[in-house]
């Protein structure tokens, strides 16, 4: 019951929030990222002294995996514009996918941190959460598109 009421209100907050993100300094973004740590935080059940220890893990490996997101779209985008020499194009998607083998690395490293705060099974449920986190971020923001 628990869940179903904290889905609820979580489904009605997020309804009600814009997702006009730019920017991790955004207003919009600030709900976001709220909205974010609720949905990892219930799905975890994390106790008093793990969450001291996790918050500062995860906002460490969300702001470096952030990093290099933003540098890939970066990189992608400089690929796709018009003007630009196919050698230009082949060095931004080799650097693309130095960016991406990075980001696997990160995960590697940020895995074995983990793992020193919470559990396998946590950890496993903080990979899902974040997945149908950004499923149902992108959802609302094609239904905003719509409108």
């Amino acid at each position: 019951m628990k869940k179903i009421t904290f889905l609820a209100l979580l489904f009605s907050t997020f309804s009600v929030f814009s997702f006009a993100q730019k920017r991790g300094d955004h207003p919009g973004g600030e709900r976001v990222k709220a909205v974010k740590i609720g949905m990892i935080t219930e799905q975890l059940q994390l106790s008093e002294s793990q969450a001291e220890k996790f918050w500062p893990v995860y906002n460490a490996y969300s702001d470096e995996r952030m990093l290099i997101n933003r540098q890939i779209r970066e990189k992608t985008k400089r690929a796709a514009n018009t003007g630009v020499s196919d050698e230009e194009v082949l060095k931004q998607q080799d650097e693309v996918l130095e960016l991406k083998s990075k980001e696997i690395e990160l995960v590697k490293q940020y895995r074995a941190s983990f793992l020193k705060v919470i559990t396998a099974k946590q950890y496993a449920d903080l990979l899902e959460t974040e997945r149908k986190f950004n499923q149902m971020l992108m959802e609302k923001l094609k239904e905003r598109g719509k409108n």
